[in-house]
């Protein structure tokens, strides 16, 4: 099975699907807010320069996928180094948690500066 170790052990099955669901959340919360926007949205601000980076709503959808694909990654790799390293298994799982979390605050300011 691909992911036998991250099924087995409790901890890093519960903190996976948390990190899973906050980015799915992410997603859906961008979707209502922005996602029948047709016009350019501001993805990155600058303080000094101001708007530096336009893209469209695929553009943030972009950025959402190539986070699930980092996250899968870190999956793979907790659950290939589980046997050998529990404790980087676990840094790896709560790095996703983290990836995701992180991501959240990023569409909530893209969603509060457009």
């Amino acid at each position: 099975m691909l992911f036998s170790n991250l099924i087995k052990d409790k901890y890093l099955r519960v903190i996976a699907i948390i990190s899973l669901l906050v980015l799915f959340l992410a997603a859906i919360i961008f979707y209502l807010a922005l996602g029948s926007t047709p016009a350019p949205i501001i993805i990155h601000f600058n303080e000094y320069n101001g708007i530096d980076f336009l893209g469209s709503r695929w553009d943030v959808f972009g950025i959402l996928l190539s986070t699930l694909v980092m996250i899968l990654i870190n999956l793979f790799l907790s659950n290939f180094l589980y046997n050998r390293e529990r404790f980087l298994s676990y840094i790896f799982v709560f790095g996703c948690l983290l990836i995701s979390i992180l991501i959240l605050v990023v569409i909530s300011v893209i969603i509060n500066v457009n």
